[in-house]
Formats: structure tokens, C-alpha cells, sequence
């Protein structure tokens, strides 16, 4: 079998997997309060896999969100609309909602957001702890239980996935992309593209992967969130944070890039503060697993906050790159016009004048209507008639004594 084959496989069997995380649910063992998953057959069945999407004002964005329950999960703070610069104050005007999938391409539903609670140590200017807690509507049913991988050294693979709706109206999902991928970039050039990642490298994950944007083939994005694996288990395990671009032409271009996850395990306990109950994690039942049990976490912020000539770019890439493209183009206003702007202008000179010279004309024709500056104005286009007239010989004149009898030729 060719490649493709294998590759298909393998993604179905990983989203299976995920559906088994999502249909089953979690237990505190009667020793402690960690949680511990109770798994079962049937991983090729894909029925009750759930994502989720982050829609603004009726219109999707390219932001996941780690689900816990049917009505509360993660999302990056950088998606959400802010009225300050600091990222404190949310801005009430933005609508909300949160679309679910149901398998790879059905809907669960469409559900109201009622409460968004943004971590208090985020910093927009670095990136820093980019992470909050959407509250919203859901089913009723109560049915729906998402874990979160809380424990990194479990995860002997990760799964990069990018979810998107062919129309937010109809909820139609397209088939999500699913890239099986084990290895960082170079920690050293993560580094040195964002400070963030120098000092926090156990809260975030850092490589160059891509893929094609769900809503322009022509650039690819970073992929909205990452799954751990440790098999036969799958567990969402952060979601998509910012990218470091070398340049300023923003994450669809040819530029170096760095993209950056943010790893949601250190900030279960801080979830649960918000939500005021248990959070779904799975981690395996080892001896050596330890729990951030601080809801007041907090990434170390890093001074400086960003690398010369590098860009820090996150929160939805959908809007960004038009917000960008605008940008830009208010740049060559300001910075000079466009070879599309000055050719534009000169053809609309030569129209100009053009129209000018043809009411010009006509007015002189009029005005001097049987003069020679008809025939010069009508480009000399005088009829044969004019100039045998213009060139005929006189007659000669019988009463002038002085007449010559005969005429030289004239030409």
C-alpha cells in the first residue's frame, strides 16, 4: 500500500483515539484527588470526537479551544478583544460563541459564550501565560467530558491538529488536519526568536511545522492545537500561543518562523479556581508524576519582552492577515504610492486630457468654422474640392495692361 494509505490510517486511528478520551469519563481514586482514565475498546470509532472553534461576532476564527466539559474550556488569550492595551479589560461589545464538532465533519453545536475569565498574569506584549477560560451555554446534557494531558512526560508522540467550518452559519466542519510530529526546532534558535521561551521552555512547545490555511490554500499557518499521545490514549495538550516572525510580513510569508503552544498542564488547578470543580486530566499512574497545584502560576516574564527585527504575532491568524494586508497598504500611502497608484494616476491624466483637447476642438471648430483653422483643427483633413481651390490659378483681366499673358506653373 502506498503512503498515502498509511497516512490516512494513522490519522483516523488518532482521532479515534480522541473520541474515546471524549466519551468516557474521569474518577478521583480513593487515594488522592488526581484523576485517572477509565479506557475502553473501540478507539476506531470516531462518533463522539469534539473540537471546538472560537467564532466572533458570527465569523469563525483560526482559534481552538481545549474543551473540559459541554460547557466550559480553554482558549488563548490573545483571541480574545480587549478595550486596554494591558489585556485586563475585556471588550463587552465582541459576541461570542463556541461552534463543537461531532466526528470529523458534523455538528455538536453552536453555543453562546456567557463568561470569559482571562488569566491574571497574562501579558499581551510577551505572550506570557496566554491563556483564559470560556464559559458558554452548552447542551444541558452534561454528557460531554474532554480530558487535558496534565503530565508531559507521558506524551511519547504529539499530534498537531487545525480544525475549521467550510460556513460558520451551517456549521459544516471541513475534515480537520492531522500532522504526527515528535521534534522541536532547534531550542537554541526558539530561544533567541522569543525570549518567552528561553525562561519557560516546560510551558511551551516550539517548532517551524505548518500547514494550509482552511480559509486561503495560498499561506500556511500554524496548526490550533496539540494533542499528547500515550498510547492507546490521546489528550489535548496545548493550544496554539503566538509565532515569532523574522520580519514584518506576518505568518503567511516566506520569512523565518517560530510557532509557539502553549502547554495547559500547569494551569488546571488555576481553571479550576474559575470554574469551581474538577478538571478532566489524564496523566498515567506512575510514582514519578507530580501536579502544579498553584492556581496562581505564573510563566517567568521575560525582559526584554521581543528581539529586534523580530515580530510577535498570535490570537486569530484569519483576521490578522487581513488586518495586516490593510496595514500595509496604509503604509505606501503614507510611505509613497504604489507603481499601481501612479500608473493609475497617469492614465487618468491622459483621459483627462484627452477630454480636455476633443471640447477644445469642437469649440474652435465652431468659432472659426470656414478659416483655415477648421482644416488645421480637422488635422488637414480638407476635402480635394478645397485644395483645387487653394492652389487654382487666377484668370487673367482683360483692363490690366500689366497682366501677363501666360502664368508660370505653380505647385
Amino acid at each position: 500500500m502506498n503512503d498515502s494509505y498509511w497516512t490516512m490510517k494513522l490519522g483516523h486511528t488518532v482521532l479515534g483515539l480522541a473520541a474515546g478520551l471524549s466519551a468516557v469519563f474521569a474518577s478521583p481514586t480513593a487515594s488522592n484527588d488526581n484523576w485517572r482514565l477509565f479506557r475502553r475498546g473501540g478507539t476506531e470509532d470516531m462518533e463522539n470526537f469534539k473540537g471546538a472553534l472560537l467564532l466572533k461576532n458570527g465569523q469563525q476564527t483560526s482559534c481552538e479551544i481545549a474543551l473540559m466539559y459541554d460547557t466550559v474550556g480553554f482558549v488563548p488569550a490573545n483571541c480574545l478583544d480587549y478595550t486596554d492595551s494591558a489585556g485586563k479589560v475585556l471588550n463587552t461589545t465582541t459576541s461570542y460563541e463556541v461552534l463543537i464538532s461531532n466526528g470529523l465533519t458534523s455538528a455538536y453545536g453552536r453555543f453562546m459564550a456567557t463568561q470569559m475569565t482571562v488569566n491574571p498574569n497574562y501579558d499581551p506584549e510577551s505572550f506570557a501565560n496566554n491563556i483564559a477560560i470560556i464559559q458558554f451555554s452548552g447542551s444541558g446534557s452534561g454528557g460531554l467530558v474532554n480530558y487535558i494531558a496534565s503530565w508531559r512526560p507521558d506524551w511519547t508522540n504529539l499530534y498537531f491538529v487545525r480544525r475549521s467550518v467550510m460556513d460558520a452559519t451551517s456549521g459544516m466542519w471541513n475534515p480537520p488536519t492531522l500532522t504526527p510530529y515528535n521534534d522541536n526546532a532547534d531550542l537554541g534558535d526558539c530561544a533567541r526568536a522569543n525570549p518567552l521561551f528561553l525562561y519557560n521552555q516546560q510551558d511551551l512547545i516550539c517548532n517551524q511545522i505548518k500547514t494550509a490555511s482552511m480559509v486561503n490554500r495560498t499561506c500556511s499557518m500554524p496548526y490550533g492545537s496539540v494533542y499528547g499521545v500515550n498510547d492507546p490514549n490521546v489528550a489535548i495538550a496545548a493550544l496554539y500561543s503566538h509565532s515569532a516572525v523574522y520580519g514584518d510580513n506576518g505568518v503567511c510569508s516566506n520569512d523565518k518562523i517560530y510557532n509557539y503552544y502553549i502547554v495547559m498542564q500547569n494551569y488546571v488547578h488555576w481553571a479550576m479556581s474559575v470554574i469551581g470543580k474538577k478538571a478532566p486530566v489524564f496523566h498515567t499512574r506512575v510514582p514519578e508524576y507530580t501536579e502544579n497545584l498553584n492556581p496562581n502560576y505564573s510563566m517567568v516574564v521575560p525582559n526584554p519582552k521581543n528581539v529586534d527585527g523580530v515580530t510577535l504575532l498570535g490570537g486569530d491568524l484569519y483576521h490578522l492577515n487581513s488586518t495586516t494586508a490593510t496595514e500595509k497598504e496604509d503604509d505606501d500611502k503614507k510611505s509613497g504610492m504604489s507603481i499601481g497608484s501612479i500608473i493609475g494616476l497617469v492614465v487618468g491624466l491622459l483621459l483627462l486630457l484627452a477630454l480636455l483637447a476633443y471640447f477644445l476642438r469642437k469649440k474652435l471648430l465652431k468659432k472659426y468654422a470656414d478659416t483655415r483653422v477648421r482644416r488645421w483643427w480637422s488635422f488637414g483633413r480638407f476635402n480635394k474640392e478645397e485644395r483645387q481651390e487653394e492652389f487654382r490659378v487666377p484668370a487673367p483681366d482683360p483692363n490690366d495692361p500689366h497682366q501677363p499673358s501666360t502664368y508660370p506653373v505653380q505647385f
